[in-house]
């Protein structure tokens, strides 16, 4: 199943980035974890919504809606993994 704040935290530490984007020292990584662990929580406090769409069985789509961050997080599942594909910019409109 899918975890909002779990993936969020992954997304914000970047753990979706290449190794030579990664953190590299001991206290760098640390701090880069706690950093997201914060930032995760305070966004999410706030209320977020999540949205699944299902692919006829073989894979979901999830759609993270982070309003205090304005933005909305993008991550796809297949065989019980979720691989984050994007986020987007949203804006205050009703239309979003």
């Amino acid at each position: 199943s899918f975890d909002a704040k779990r993936e969020l935290k992954r997304v914000m530490r970047g753990a979706h980035l290449p190794e030579e984007h990664q953190p590299k020292g001991f206290f760098e990584q640390k701090f880069n974890r706690l950093a997201a662990s914060v930032t995760a929580e305070l966004a999410t406090s706030l209320g977020y919504e999540i949205g699944m769409t299902d692919f006829v069985g073989a894979a979901k789509m999830a759609a993270v809606k982070v309003p205090v961050a304005s933005a909305e997080y993008y991550w796809i599942g297949i065989l019980g993994k979720w691989r984050y594909i994007g986020q987007r910019e949203i804006t205050g409109n009703k239309d979003d």
